[in-house]
């Protein structure tokens, strides 16, 4: 009998050899260089002991307070009179003055003022009537109504080959319309007053002759001084336009005529009235391409009289009177 052991064997005879691995050769590890570690430094020798701190006194022991004397049972304890503070005297070193200015004398204080022409005086301003109506260096913009009558010398050109010229006495009545701007201020600590006024002006001539002519152009004041009657300058200049006549063919009527100028200066009182000097200068309508009838020679007038707000009635009064005077009792030649 063939036993386990032979057929174990024939077994592993029959099988093929297996080939051998060969085993990988160990690759050594990196070295990694270290750097130098410096030598430690020697340790510094033990400090030398502190001194012991200096011992803190100790304070004082304080007095025990005085016992308060009780009063004795049924008296009275007896008023003691307080010190009572004495006046204090303006001036004293108790009470300083306050010094406005600490770091200038007042010698050096006036003559900066003079310098700058600075005003330190205070000043209030006098209380604005009639809503500004009537001109105030209080007002700043302000509307008024004038009337102006005067006394005026008129002049008309006549037959020019002989050069004759007509001139006769007359009146002259004129209301206007001024509109004031100011134009130049005065500041007075917390105040602002008014210095000369600007603006435009409109109104009406009248005088003999039936003669209405319309004016526009400009009116100027200025102030003297900031008080409601304080003296003025006036100045005022307009183009003056015909605009109503009798010297025309069919009696009174509109008229036709060239732009003429007038201009005056015055000499017031606040914004009530003023003493004016003027003249007006009317220039020819005599074309050849125009009619006989409706040519107009050169005319003019120098004329003095008062100006003022109507508003206190005296100057309307007086131009009404002179418009009326002028248009019956005067004849121009």
């Amino acid at each position: 009998m063939i036993s386990f052991g032979t057929i174990a064997t024939s077994i592993l005879l029959l099988q093929p050899p297996q080939p051998t691995q060969p085993n990988p050769t160990a690759q050594p590890a990196p070295t990694v260089a270290q750097p130098a570690q410096p030598a430690p430094a020697a340790q510094p020798a033990q400090p030398a002991a502190q001194p012991a701190p200096a011992a803190t006194p100790q304070p004082a022991a304080q007095p025990a307070p005085a016992a308060t004397p009780q009063p004795m049972p049924g008296a009275q304890p007896s008023a003691v009179a307080q010190p009572q503070p004495g006046p204090v005297v303006a001036g004293s070193p108790a009470t300083p003055a306050a010094n406005p200015h600490p770091n200038y004398t007042d010698a050096e204080m006036q003559a900066l003022q003079q310098r700058y022409n600075l005003d330190t005086s205070s000043e209030t301003p006098h209380r604005v009537r009639w809503k500004c109506l009537i001109a105030d260096p209080t007002c700043g913009f302000n509307v008024e109504l004038n009337a102006t009558s005067a006394y005026a010398y008129r002049l008309r050109q006549g037959d020019v080959t002989t050069g004759a010229v007509s001139t006769w006495h007359s009146g002259r009545a004129q209301y206007d319309v001024w509109i004031n701007f100011p134009a130049a201020v005065e500041t007075r600590g917390n105040y602002r007053f008014t210095r000369m006024t600007l603006g435009p002006k409109v109104g009406i001539i009248a005088s003999d002759g039936k003669e209405i002519s319309a004016n526009f152009g400009f009116g100027s004041r200025y102030w003297f001084g900031r008080k409601r009657f304080s003296p003025t300058l006036e100045f005022s200049a307009a183009l003056v336009v015909a605009l109503l006549s009798d010297r025309r063919v069919g009696g009174f009527g509109p008229t036709r005529s060239p732009i003429g100028v007038t201009a005056d200066i015055g000499f017031g009182i606040g914004g009530f009235g003023a003493i004016v000097i003027g003249g007006q200068l009317n220039p020819p309508l005599a074309r050849e391409d125009i009619p006989e009838t409706v040519r107009v020679s050169s005319s003019g007038m120098f004329f003095v009289g008062f100006r003022g707000n109507i508003l206190w009635g005296a100057p309307a009064a007086l131009a009404v009177t002179t418009h009326a005077v002028t248009q019956r009792s005067v004849v121009a030649p």
